[in-house]
């Protein structure tokens, strides 16, 4: 009985996040693509390292044999909107129990031309039939929610990388945020995982040219730094990005990170993270940490909890080098030891 109950909540819980990722998904994302590794010229034109600005545009559409949680998903370099290079429906429904999260479904259009820009042509998509569409099953994603985000990908070898001969696969692994958008894809041989590709997108940040930073967080389950274990790893940006997260323990915690003028001197600039639990009537700062900006990394370092960030896509070839050094400082408020508490079809179809 006791487990019955137990598999029910998962439910009701995968569900809630069904109806929470149709309204978090649709908009225009503007994204920085950058290709990471190319080891094969052939796949791509790009070389290593070069930068294209992307729009990945989602709608919700109603297409009713495929259920009540239907999204559009169109992608398209930034100065070519009219040349879509990836065109999808995304079908959200719950994946069941042992673990509450969304499974989506992907479906490709047999002719594509005839269906673009469903978000603006509504009374098309509605005619939308079976035959029009191909189900890509290899290629579900999987999104777990993670505070205020939701983090997944696809399972396995099972999507299949139309242009190498049935040889490669793709693993696309996905972050959706109210303010960070953020996917990895890389092309791997089925015989041998021998990466060929990797190519990660994340936020364009014109205006005040933030940068978006991934932060892992540990945590200890009996308050002593010698039992930090792996938490979660969440993604924002340095120009007052937040994310939300929550401990095994019950609290909830925001993490924000924002650069400003150095602490001390005033012609220089910080990294400046930190902590704050949520509370009425306002939220209460349990630690903070700054380094110099130019580190690119800062941590943050209590008894109980660990985070340490540093950029997404640094300067260096190296994507997460800086991630591992904690060189910054970092002070605590109200800190105290914590009590012992009970205990992620090809790249054409893949959204983005």
């Amino acid at each position: 009985m006791l487990l019955f109950a137990g598999l029910a909540a998962v439910a009701v819980g995968a569900g809630a996040d069904v109806a929470l990722l149709e309204k978090l998904w649709p908009g225009l994302h503007d994204s920085t693509e950058q290709t990471v590794v190319n080891s094969d010229r052939g796949l791509v034109g790009w070389t290593d390292g070069i930068e294209h600005r992307v729009r990945t545009v989602v709608a919700p559409v109603h297409v009713p044999w495929l259920g009540p949680n239907v999204l559009y998903l169109e992608e398209f370099y930034q100065d070519e909107p009219d040349q879509l290079r990836r065109q999808v429906l995304l079908q959200l429904q719950r994946q069941g129990p042992p673990e509450a999260a969304v499974r989506v479904h992907l479906f490709s259009f047999v002719r594509p031309g005839e269906w673009s820009h469903l978000d603006r042509r509504p009374e098309v998509a509605s005619k939308l039939q079976p035959g029009d569409v191909l189900e890509n099953s290899g290629c579900d994603l999987v999104l777990a929610k993670d505070g205020d985000q939701f983090i997944g990908g696809t399972i396995g070898h099972g999507c299949a990388d139309s242009r190498g001969g049935g040889e490669r696969y793709v693993d696309y692994q996905l972050v959706i945020g109210p303010d960070i958008y953020w996917y990895h894809r890389r092309v791997l041989t089925l015989k041998g995982d021998d990466l060929r590709e990797e190519v990660i997108g994340y936020n364009w940040f014109e205006l005040n040219e933030a940068t978006l930073f991934t932060c892992r967080i540990d945590w200890s389950p009996t308050g002593k730094a010698r039992d930090l274990r792996p938490l979660r790893r969440l993604d924002l940006r340095d120009e007052g990005g937040r994310a939300q997260f929550s401990t095994p323990d019950g609290r909830t915690l925001d993490l924000v990170l924002h650069s400003q003028d150095w602490p001390f001197l005033g012609e220089r600039d910080a990294l400046i993270l930190m902590v704050q639990e949520e509370r009425r009537p306002q939220p209460i700062t349990v630690g903070s940490a700054w380094s110099e900006i130019d580190t690119q990394n800062v941590s943050l370092q209590l008894d109980w909890l660990r985070v340490r960030c540093g950029p997404l896509a640094p300067d260096t070839d190296e994507l997460s080098g800086a991630l591992l050094r904690p060189e910054a400082s970092s002070s605590a408020v109200g800190h105290h030891p914590r009590p012992s508490a009970p205990e992620s079809r090809d790249p054409a179809a893949a959204p983005g």
